[in-house]
């Protein structure tokens, strides 16, 4: 069974049958797989790397430059605990490579995107509930731990508000050495719902996976590192069904009639629908858990305490 929802926004989603937060995603879609640095971990998990120097391949593929560096998880080995702790570790060690070591004097802002109200979308809220944010003084901290500071910005149709505006707001406030921003994302891919984990130094777009708002939070903006951490847990409808009968017809070795197909999802309104499997609330809450250990062992007092 499927859950299906549709996004609430005024602005009109792209035209593109194409839509994915991933670039693991986009480099597939564009026969560019082998551009991703890839290698296998432990249990089975594989770590793809692609670094976006070039503005004209980042154009093509449609992502920001940066680093994206993606976790593919096998479902099996997400039921192992040793699994999952070789994950978070993973994680961890990621987010400081690519946001440098943090001192006691550092404040690390972790920004929680999404509505909580939906479960699909709750993984960055969820995530900020789990992290071991403290307000004793910089003397009563750990000397190799920095100051942990989360919060969440709701979505502008609850607030009036964009999210990248609010973040901006307490950015110029608190002073953050870095930002880390957690987000639900859409994938192309059903394999890597609740299975993947992406994280990049390009920073974010909150809601632009499904047609939302483009306002930007990355280092241009705020003007300190930003990493966003984020995993796959819906899928765009027009994608779902463009990727499936390509694969059809591929099969049975007719062609289609994408005119037509693109009407029928006009005159079934399908344009603004994304699905979520009926796990997700599993998945949400085990990312969540998982996300949460590694800021916390990256950057937190106790190192993990949560998972």
């Amino acid at each position: 069974m499927t859950l299906f929802f549709q996004i609430a926004h005024t602005k009109p989603v792209k035209k593109s049958d194409f839509v994915t937060d991933m670039a693991v995603d986009a480099l597939e879609k564009h026969s560019l797989a082998s551009l991703a640095a890839e290698k296998e971990l432990q249990y089975g998990i594989v770590r793809k790397v692609v670094n976006l120097r070039e503005a004209e391949l980042a154009r093509r593929i449609g992502r920001e430059r940066g680093v994206y560096v993606t976790f593919d998880c096998p479902p099996a080995s997400m039921g192992k605990d040793r699994a999952v702790r070789a994950l978070k570790s993973y994680i961890a060690n990621t987010l400081v490579e690519m946001v440098g070591v943090m001192g006691r004097k550092s404040k690390v802002l972790v920004v929680g995107l999404g509505n909580d109200e939906v479960t699909a979308d709750s993984l960055g809220c969820r995530t900020v509930r789990m992290l071991d944010v403290s307000a004793v003084s910089e003397a009563e901290r750990p000397r190799e731990k920095a100051r942990l500071c989360a919060m969440t910005t709701g979505v502008e149709g609850a607030t009036g508000i964009r999210s990248a505006d609010t973040v901006e707001g307490v950015c110029a406030k608190i002073k953050p050495s870095c930002v880390i921003a957690v987000d639900s994302l859409a994938t192309a891919s059903v394999g890597r719902i609740g299975a993947s984990f992406q994280l990049t130094t390009a920073g974010i777009a909150p809601g632009s996976g499904v047609g939302g708002d483009k306002a930007r939070i990355d280092r241009s903006v705020l003007g300190v590192p930003v990493v966003a951490v984020g995993v796959p847990l819906v899928l765009s409808m027009r994608t779902l069904l463009r990727s499936f009968t390509e694969e059809y017809t591929a099969a049975v070795g007719c062609k289609g009639d994408e005119f037509r197909l693109r009407e029928i999802m006009v005159e079934k309104r399908l344009g603004n629908l994304v699905v979520a499997p009926k796990e997700v609330k599993y998945y949400v809450e085990r990312a969540a858990a998982l996300i949460a250990g590694a800021i916390n062992a990256a950057f937190g007092e106790h190192g993990g305490k949560t998972c």
